[in-house]
């Protein structure tokens, strides 16, 4: 602790993460920290889940759509699992390769 964003050292970018239930404040932390970030000169990336990929956004659809709810709540956690899965390994992953935050 103790070090800014600024001075850790290049390579492998960071995973930050906003949780919170509805209406709690996440879009506006995160609207703060990016801010923060880009002006220290930072490669970030700004995602969602669920969704944040082509194939995770089709699964977001269903599952805020009444679709989620008629197939029950197994396969509505499967979705978002899978949802996760292809966002990790499309958007997330590669992005923390190249040193983006």
């Amino acid at each position: 602790m103790g070090e800014s964003a600024a001075t850790w050292p290049s390579g492998r970018g960071r995973f930050v993460t906003f949780e919170g239930g509805e209406g709690a404040g996440k879009s506006t932390q995160i609207k703060k920290l990016a801010d923060r970030l880009k002006a220290a000169r930072m490669r970030i990336l700004v995602t969602r889940e669920p969704g944040g990929s082509p194939g995770a956004e089709i699964m977001r659809h269903l599952v805020l759509s009444w679709m989620g709810k008629l197939l029950g709540p197994e396969a509505e956690t499967l979705l978002f699992a899978a949802a996760r899965d292809d966002h990790v390994r499309t958007v997330i992953e590669p992005a923390l390769k190249q040193g983006i935050w």
